[in-house]
């Protein structure tokens, strides 16, 4: 189950959304992240076909599917408002995809018998759609894309309409489901924390392109533009005042960044000024001036340590420095 997709572009009019991208995907979740408007959608819709592309390919297991039809895809789509029939019951929800297919009523009571006990809505097959609680509606959802056993599964921010809490109950659910089919699965969202805990590997986009591929692990430690350093996580951008007191020679080439996390208060040859402490429960996220310079330290632990006004000594660690080129080449 390789998705393989080959120098994609697609325009609206004159204005371009996305711009000659190209990525592979095998038996494994594929989030795209990035801002809105970045082209994150309309890429997931192009795979499924319901948007035609102005240029590129698409290959799936090596046959070539760019102009055929959506029902013709074997691709599984859940949408952001889950598309469900709200006339239908559930059992009637799941089975139009193989309704449509033409399968035999004993085969489509079988496959959906199936798929309900693999998303865990055994005994809910009556119940209409507005019976259901949202988790429940996401789930039905889910199975519906399944039941039709496609080769690649597509998902577009399906838990933005669930709240916080089962928002992270739902996507455990999902990610084990993923591993425990080997399904072949591109995840959008917008939620940093949901496409780091979620993927295998995690392509950011910005303004129609793909910046970086990567585990979500090197995603975070090794950004390779500076629009991935700036958008995942926080950041501190390093002027030429602190490396230069760090010994550190500044090219004007590169953009010098520190993570939070290893800017250490309490210890180490800089003196700033609290300005600002903000306590998140899990960490304390300090603002620091220095010489006018703004920088963020966030320390773990349940307590804030050290108060606004203060005078503090704070260390960067040189061996954590990311230091990344302004002009990226995408050659």
């Amino acid at each position: 189950m390789v998705l393989k997709l080959i120098n994609i572009s697609k325009s609206y009019g004159d204005r371009a959304v996305i711009k000659n991208i190209s990525l592979e995907c095998e038996r494994e979740l594929i989030s795209l992240l990035g801002p809105s408007g970045c082209g994150k959608t309309t890429l997931l819709r192009i795979i499924a076909g319901f948007e035609t592309l102005n240029n590129g390919r698409i290959i799936l297991n090596e046959d070539d599917i760019t102009n055929l039809p959506p029902h013709k895809r074997n691709v599984g789509m859940v949408f952001q408002n889950y598309a469900l029939f709200p006339h239908l019951n559930v059992f009637e929800n799941i089975a139009y995809g193989l309704k449509v297919r033409g399968l035999k009523p004993n085969e489509i009571k079988e496959k959906v018998k199936n798929v309900l006990s693999l998303v865990n809505l055994e005994g809910f097959e009556n119940y209409m759609i507005y019976e259901l609680s949202g988790g429940m509606q996401q789930r039905v959802a889910v199975a519906r894309a399944l039941v039709i056993e496609p080769e690649v599964l597509l998902l577009d921010e399906p838990l933005s309409n669930l709240d916080a809490k089962l928002r992270v109950k739902m996507r455990k659910e999902l990610k084990k489901l993923q591993r425990t089919l080997g399904i072949t699965t591109i995840y959008v969202t917008h939620d940093q924390e949901e496409a780091m805990a979620i993927s295998d590997r995690v392509a950011i986009m910005n303004n129609g392109m793909i910046e970086q591929v990567d585990t979500p692990q090197n995603i975070y430690k090794f950004p390779k533009t500076p629009f991935v350093a700036n958008f995942i996580g926080s950041i501190n951008e390093l002027s030429k005042v602190i490396l230069d007191s760090m010994g550190i020679e500044y090219n004007k080439k590169y953009f010098y960044f520190i993570r939070p996390e290893h800017v250490t208060i309490g210890k180490g040859n800089f003196v700033g000024k609290i300005e600002d402490v903000e306590y998140l429960g899990n960490l304390v996220r300090y603002t620091i001036n220095f010489k006018d310079i703004k920088l963020i330290s966030e320390v773990h632990g349940p307590k804030i340590v050290f108060k606004e006004n203060k005078k503090v000594s704070f260390e960067i660690k040189k061996d954590h420095i990311l230091k990344i080129p302004k002009e990226i080449s995408r050659n």
